[in-house]
């Protein structure tokens, strides 16, 4: 055999082996793989500093700035950017945490909820669906739930709404059944005064139950309270109840959501620190976090600016009781165009059903 021969017959027996080994890889996947994502999208400005204005006219300004803040935040074109993450990661369920829809009302009308805004500035569960049809990667908004609907005048001569939501959102395409979705509210929230009202934030939870290869799960999305320790523990011991989403131990069920809440200092830690929080409250009901430790918040206010870094773990996916994390990854690190996607990154995960 010559020299040549010799090395093409070892090239086919390498090739032939390389074939071999990348079967059980390719094997692996199963009819039963959940794929899941939690993203909080960003309102577009931090709102808790209008609580702090001493009287009308300084809420009236300050109001001002944060919708301005709002608008040069452009999420029509973070919506592009969102939309080519989850593309990439192809969850089948994504929950979405600050689906905000953002109104200002009629020039010269100053009266808060009185004259209901109506104009829509922007209301960002739509534009997210509108660039994922547009990127080819068409999802739907399965269920939604508004908790917070607040109005006030600005220093520009007009009202401005803002409504947050959750919600969740399909791939169209997947091979998930939905058998039935479902909301609520929590009976403890933070609800800062102002200078105009009282801001209620009637926080809650979206969800659904679902069959993936005949395999049955519940899929739960929350985004607990940012403000108060306390009371996002509160709200996460609600949804963990007896009469609460997850209140029964051996269904298979994922809780994701940004918890404003994160495990012990410890890089290797997935709940063995104990810090009475909301995500400890979590772990101790038999939930189980199969992720790598990932930093998710929080970018600067302005998403134009890299003054901040991601720095703290409160945006997880959760797993109880069986069901296996096969991967994970993170997005939105990194600014596009100019801006981050988020001042939070997002969580994907694939997760097998048993």
């Amino acid at each position: 055999m010559s020299q040549s021969t010799s090395r093409r017959a070892a090239a086919l027996v390498l090739t032939a082996l390389c074939a071999a080994a990348a079967l059980p890889a390719a094997a692996s996947a199963k009819a039963q793989d959940l794929k899941v994502m939690t993203r909080n999208v960003y309102l577009g400005a931090d709102l808790i500093p209008l609580a702090a204005a001493p009287n009308q006219p300084a809420f009236e300004q300050a109001a001002a700035q944060r919708f301005q803040t709002v608008v040069a935040n452009d999420f029509p074109a973070r919506a592009k950017a969102l939309a080519a993450e989850i593309r990439k990661a192809k969850p089948d369920l994504v929950g979405v945490q600050e689906a905000t829809i953002w109104r200002r009302g009629a020039d010269g009308v100053k009266d808060g909820p009185v004259t209901p805004a109506t104009q829509v500035i922007y209301d960002s569960s739509q534009e997210l669906q509108k660039a994922l049809k547009a990127a080819g990667s068409p999802y739907r908004e399965i269920v939604g739930r508004d908790w917070f609907d607040f109005e006030a005048p600005t220093a520009l001569g007009y009202d401005v709404r803002v409504t947050q939501r959750n919600v969740i959102l399909v791939r169209k395409g997947s091979k998930v059944k939905v058998r039935k979705t479902f909301s609520g509210r929590f009976t403890h929230h933070f609800d800062p005064p102002t200078p105009v009202g009282v801001a209620h934030q009637l926080r809650g939870w979206v969800g659904l139950d679902g069959t993936l290869a005949k395999k049955k799960f519940r899929f739960v999305s929350t985004h607990l309270e940012a403000y108060s320790d306390a009371i996002a523990n509160q709200q996460m011991r609600q949804l963990l109840s007896k009469r609460g989403p997850l209140g029964a131990k051996k269904r298979h069920s994922i809780l994701v959501g940004d918890y404003n809440s994160a495990p012990g200092a410890n890089a290797n830690d997935r709940g063995t620190t104990r810090k009475d929080n909301a995500y400890d409250s979590a772990i101790k009901a038999g939930f189980r976090n199969g992720l790598p430790r990932r930093k998710t918040c929080c970018f600067a206010e302005d998403l134009h600016s890299t003054a901040d870094h991601l720095e703290t773990w409160i945006d997880h996916v959760l797993v109880r009781p069986k069901i296996k994390v096969l991967k994970s990854g993170i997005s939105g690190t990194k600014q596009v165009g100019g801006l981050y996607p988020s001042d939070h990154a997002g969580i994907s995960a694939t997760l097998r059903l048993k």
